[in-house]
């Protein structure tokens, strides 16, 4: 196919549905298989702060057949997915998605765009290398099985929202822009339990048989001291006793301090995801 004929343009709304079957067909290959559908997208951008009309689609003789999802906030801005059909991919689509996203930031007075790539995914990375975007940090996911525990250390307390939000604040200010946002702590924080301890905070939830740990935090001025193991080992005692089979972490640092935790509780990493940085 000639890709002369491609005209990017903001998603409309009455093309959602389109969307999400051309991204199904991106990602059957993907490194992690993923499917969306109308309603998982869409409450995927509340959980982040976008908006359907910074989505920017690639049309090819009417059909879309590449995306890129800018999501902006103030100086912030997140590439929270992009990508090319496979009968388009090689033809410099994905590159020119990138460059009207990074336009779309500076007519919006960004300074900053963050966004995320796969370890492994080596020709997405060396795409954002060329366009200019450098590695900031790396973030690991990990799966692992609830523990009886019969002592955690401090006992953690049942934490108010706006508690949870303060601590999430004080844990993860410096941290990548995605995980500061307010709106997907809300959601895990209303659809699961709230707890905290001196300096630090958990929150856990359980879908049916699957138990997830989103948010675990731990101030500066308190870390070293045993408190994010008291508070993992509170979180895993609380989803055995809610009769989950397998525990998820998302997006924790890849850090010594981390890795022990993981390998103390006998988590395996599943994915690694390597943040990168461009200023505008």
């Amino acid at each position: 196919m000639d890709a002369s004929g491609v005209v990017l343009e903001r998603l409309e709304l009455d093309r959602l549905d389109e969307l999400i079957d051309v991204q199904n067909e991106i990602f059957t290959d993907y490194i992690i298989p993923l499917r969306s559908t109308r309603e998982f997208f869409i409450d995927f951008q509340k959980s982040v702060g976008g908006r359907l009309s910074d989505v920017l689609v690639a049309i090819h003789k009417g059909n879309i057949v590449g995306y890129a999802n800018t999501v902006i906030d103030g100086a912030e801005a997140w590439i929270g997915g992009v990508g090319v059909v496979p009968a388009m991919r090689g033809k410099g689509i994905g590159t020119r998605l990138m460059m009207a996203s990074e336009d779309v930031c500076r007519r919006r007075d960004v300074s900053e765009i963050i966004l995320e790539v796969i370890e492994g995914n080596s020709k997405a990375q060396q795409l954002y290398e060329r366009l200019g975007y450098r590695f900031a940090r790396k973030y690991l996911s990990a799966e692992g099985k609830p523990i009886k525990f019969e002592g955690f250390g401090e006992h953690p307390e049942i934490a108010t929202l706006k508690e949870v939000l303060e601590l999430h604040q004080r844990s993860y200010g410096d941290t990548c822009w995605q995980r500061r946002k307010q709106d997907a702590l809300i959601q895990s924080a209303k659809d699961g339990e709230r707890y905290k301890v001196r300096g630090g905070f958990v929150v856990v939830r359980s879908v049916d048989t699957t138990g997830f740990v989103p948010f675990l935090g731990v101030v500066p001025e308190k870390r070293r001291a045993g408190i994010g193991t008291a508070l993992a080992r509170f979180a895993l005692n609380r989803l055995w006793e809610q009769g989950a089979f397998k525990v998820g972490l998302y997006n924790v640092n890849e850090d010594e301090q981390t890795l022990r935790m993981l390998n103390k509780f006998d988590f395996k990493v599943t994915l690694k995801q390597i943040e990168m940085r461009k200023s505008l």
